[in-house]
């Protein structure tokens, strides 16, 4: 058997946590280890791969690892710190790509970490890279996207493989696998989709936003950004369509129900964020809303009862709002809403918290740049633990997008608590997967084709 058949073995595993998105980089007292994709050591078939072009695997038996730490769309990953040791102390890995970086997905499995990246030409990178031990690249020949789109992996059982996606899909949508083998999705003619396990397509009667990313509320539900406006043309997310209503999807029933309206403003974002704001143990949703002259932020009941929180609005000339995860972000682990203000631009980290039907700035901190201006990478912060001081930290680019920085809410206030360079700007989401035992590993790749890697 010979080396490329290797390692096209490399990558079948017994994945037993769950994966997720976001990254980080680490300046050391040891160079980063440089490796190109080509020259690395081929292992042991302990792993496989199955092909790319398999048939679509079925929900009920497979996991799902998508370029965000949660189907629920909250960027937010839990575990503490990293293998290897603590952010401040390790050396990057650093493997160049040969093209250009878009979206990064990972997976943990008992040989080490499993990493694909996308190119902006839909070929993909993946590698292998035990703990400790340097990258193996994996031959994925089969392995292509459409240009942009994200990388999903499937695990089924001890199999580990690059998802595919129903054929009529627009190249923006990341289908959402849901209970009784049904996968939902967004086809090329901008209709929300529902894939049967029978090969038969149900397509409710709503119009949806082009580009926006399906969420998970359960097994049989998901929301849907819809009723595309172009009122307020921005153009912040790639074009002039905003969203002014969520409806929620159910399965299996065939029922399209709207839970928000945003009247003459707009939803200035691709996807609602899920989590329990308000801590009463039931899932609230979380949006960015604009209209001609402000932007602000609000908490919507996913039963209908409408708004249950709004921030203070802020000028939208001066750019919009984006908002990164919620969870316990505050000094003493109180939940609370990150988000940055005005992204694009000269960027301020807020720790956003409830108190009656107001979102409230508890601490700031400018200085982070979030997005690109037209970009609908909407993952290139998140939140995690990661030197291992059991707070949560916001983790997101710096101005100069050259390096990325952990933000934490003390109780002094917002704090940076760690930065460090990217080699170069930053191209990609920032990827975090999580390991069985706890740990977590960092990635992210820049426009110079470089991905960075921090176990």
């Amino acid at each position: 058997m010979n080396r490329q058949r290797l390692a096209t073995l490399a990558l079948l595993v017994i994945l037993s946590t769950t994966v997720v998105a976001c990254g980080s980089e680490s300046t050391s007292v040891a160079p980063p280890t440089r490796i190109t994709s080509t020259a690395a050591p081929v292992p042991a078939p302990t792993l496989n791969l199955t092909p790319t072009s398999a048939p679509p695997l079925p929900a009920s038996s497979s996991t799902f690892a998508y370029p965000v730490f949660q189907p629920t769309g909250n960027r937010l990953a839990p575990g503490s710190g990293l293998a290897t040791g603590f952010i401040e102390e390790i050396t990057t890995k650093d493997i160049e790509l040969g093209g250009t970086p878009t979206w990064i997905t990972g997976a943990s499995t008992p040989e080490g970490d499993v990493w694909v990246v996308a190119l902006d030409d839909g070929s993909t990178k993946s590698y292998l890279i035990p703990i400790g031990a340097q990258p193996i690249p994996l031959d994925i020949q089969s392995a292509y996207l459409k240009p942009d789109q994200p990388p999903v992996l499937a695990i089924t059982g001890n199999t580990v493989s690059l998802a595919t996606t129903p054929a009529n899909a627009s190249p923006n949508s990341v289908p959402v696998h849901l209970a009784g083998q049904r996968t939902a999705y967004i086809d090329n003619l901008q209709r929300l989709t529902v894939l049967e396990p029978d090969g038969s397509l149900w397509q409710p009667d709503v119009k949806v936003l082009p580009d926006s990313r399906l969420v998970q509320l359960n097994d049989n539900q998901i929301l849907a950004l819809a009723d595309p406006s172009s009122r307020h043309p921005y153009s912040t997310l790639g074009d002039e369509l905003e969203a002014t209503t969520v409806v929620v999807l159910t399965v299996g029933v065939n029922e399209v129900s709207t839970i928000y309206n945003s009247d003459e403003a707009v939803i200035e974002s691709i996807a609602p964020l899920l989590a329990d704001v308000d801590g009463d143990q039931t899932t609230d949703v979380a949006l960015t809303i604009s209209n001609d002259t402000h932007t602000w932020s609000v908490v919507v009941s996913t039963s209908g009862q409408g708004v249950l929180a709004q921030s203070e609005p802020t000028d939208r000339l001066l750019g919009w709002r984006q908002i990164i995860a919620v969870g316990p972000l505050g000094p003493n682990n109180e939940t609370q809403l990150a988000e940055v203000l005005h992204p694009d631009g000269q960027g301020s980290l807020l720790f956003m918290q409830q108190q009656d039907n107001q979102l409230r700035v508890a601490a700031s901190l400018e200085g982070y740049r979030s997005h690109e201006f037209g970009s609908r990478n909407l993952e290139q912060a998140v939140a995690a633990d990661i030197d291992r001081d059991g707070h949560t930290e916001v983790i997101l680019p710096t101005l100069d997008r050259q390096n990325i920085a952990g933000v934490r809410h003390s109780p002094q206030g917002a704090v940076e608590v760690w930065r460090r360079s990217m080699g170069g700007t930053l191209a990609t989401n920032i990827a975090v997967l999580q390991r069985p035992d706890g740990t977590l590993s960092l990635a992210a790749a820049n426009k110079q084709g470089s991905l960075r890697i921090w176990q």
